[in-house]
């Protein structure tokens, strides 16, 4: 069970070796012909001064929470807006949806009204009406006005 897991373990290790490398103090030394030396181990028999690490500036904690803070508006505002989009591309699907389905209704109305001049139209009492060749025109014409609302 352990097998799987020796890379990702050797990989850990190898690297906790590293940082531990990075923290080793530093020795600086001047050899015999005045060059300056740096190691990692003090040299024998020469005089040598150990450099510490500065340590980490120091932050102050209101300044650092300021900052945290406006960090957490920043990803909620652009949460915000990554939902509005979200939104507002859905609302536009639907709306382009529906566009098309009028325009499919307006060009089949225009083309039943150009192909059946003696189409009957039902009245609110479910009487049977034949309209005259001027209506119809209308209705033609309407019919093309919706094509070009809807289908453009």
């Amino acid at each position: 069970m352990f097998i799987p897991y020796l890379p990702v373990a050797c990989l850990t290790f190898v690297l906790s070796l590293l940082a531990t490398v990075t923290l080793a103090d530093t020795y600086k030394w001047i050899d015999d012909n005045g060059d300056t030396h740096y190691t990692q181990q003090a040299p024998h028999g020469i005089s040598s001064t150990i450099i510490k690490a500065p340590p980490p500036p120091t932050i102050d904690p209101n300044l650092a929470q300021k900052q945290v803070d406006k960090l957490i508006q920043q990803q909620q505002s652009e949460d915000e807006l990554r939902l509005k989009a979200k939104k507002q591309s859905k609302v536009d699907a639907n709306n382009n949806a529906k566009q098309q389905k009028n325009c499919g209704i307006a060009q089949q109305q225009l083309q039943q009204y150009q192909d059946n001049p003696g189409r009957r139209t039902f009245d609110s009492k479910g009487n049977a009406t034949m309209p005259t060749e001027e209506q119809r025109q209308q209705k033609i014409v309407e019919s093309q006005k919706k094509i070009n609302k809807y289908c453009s």
